[in-house]
């Protein structure tokens, strides 16, 4: 009969999370891996597998608790450019509450090149994939709206709009908060006149 383990994996994957946030999953090694997690490495292999697994497993946990807020805000009751409106104003309200790691995990992780496991680079492209998916689907109800008459498809203004999220974001790692705010106004007054 196997031991119960002394630890929450549950705790354990967050704070593996928030450490690959900040690191970089290449800079992170597993020595420091055991050290920030309190674990011996024999718990952490048995309970994640290799750091890569870990990693894996971590961008999962970012993918639900983390991203998957952001995505309701584009699935709920406000539709077209309501709804567009209101993701951007979560969006750079919950880039300046952020604490501790800085940026989107999953853009810090690509522009750090580390990872090479195709199955996580897939994870990550499928993740976008889905904003990108909401976005369009918002965009679409903005057009039946009446709006973006001078685009030819909501899929270029879903293209436009993940281009415009990925920067807010990159603004917010570099703690260029007053910038952020100046680009969400602006995007907000150009959506409303496309």
């Amino acid at each position: 009969m196997a031991r119960p383990l002394a630890f929450n994996p549950e705790e354990k994957l967050h704070q593996a999370m928030m450490l690959f946030w900040r690191r970089g999953y290449e800079a992170t090694s597993m020595q420091e891996l055991v050290a920030e997690l309190e674990i011996n490495r024999f718990s952490l292999y048995n309970t994640f597998g290799d750091k890569q697994a870990l990693f894996a497993q971590s961008v999962e946990l970012y993918e639900e608790k983390v991203f998957g807020r952001l995505l309701l805000c584009l699935q709920g009751e406000l539709t077209g450019l309501e709804a567009l409106n209101f993701y951007f104003d979560s969006l750079a309200a919950g880039l300046k509450a952020q604490t501790g790691a800085s940026g989107c995990f999953l853009q810090n992780t690509l522009l750090e090149g580390g990872v090479k496991d195709q199955q996580v680079i897939e994870r990550i492209r499928g993740v976008f994939l889905r904003l990108r998916g909401a976005l369009e689907a918002v965009a679409t109800q903005a057009v039946a709206q009446g709006y973006f008459s001078k685009i030819d498809s909501s899929e270029q203004i879903a293209d436009y709009l993940l281009l415009q999220v990925q920067g807010l974001i990159a603004l917010n790692g570099l703690r260029l908060e007053e910038q952020a705010d100046n680009a969400v106004k602006i995007l907000k007054q150009q959506l409303q006149s496309l």
